[in-house]
């Protein structure tokens, strides 16, 4: 597999996770106390699976690539890009440098992945769907 779609990937979801991170801490006047880790970590999460998923759609869509490795790389990309930013985003002062700081990271985050994971050409063999 490319590592171009494993890089895209992890753009995507840093970028969204920063974003909305971002947003979250710059919309709530004073930020709430209660706000753990872990709360911060699932929000990330939940960010960066919904946008590899339309992401990975987007991509067999459009390059009629196969559908299981696909999906299961942008899983395992958003599940290592969205935990560790959603944390770390969130208390960035400004939005926009959230959502570049996460574009980032989560580029960086999937070209690691996919260097680790798509290492044997067999792993995720993905081609054309005829």
């Amino acid at each position: 597999m490319s590592t171009k779609l494993c890089l895209w990937f992890g753009l995507i979801a840093g970028a969204f996770v920063g974003l909305f991170m971002g947003l979250l801490h710059a919309m709530v006047s004073p930020p709430p106390l209660a706000t753990t880790w872990a709360k911060l970590a699932l929000d990330g999460l939940v960010i960066a699976l919904i946008a590899d998923a339309l992401a990975a759609a987007f991509a067999c869509f459009v390059n009629r690539l196969a559908i299981t490795p696909v999906f299961t790389l942008a899983l395992l990309i958003a599940l290592v890009t969205g935990l560790p930013l959603g944390p770390l985003t969130y208390h960035l002062p400004h939005p926009l440098l959230a959502m570049v700081v996460g574009a980032l990271l989560g580029a960086a985050l999937g070209r690691l992945i996919c260097l680790i994971i798509c290492r044997n050409p067999k792993t995720f063999a993905v081609g054309a769907v005829r």
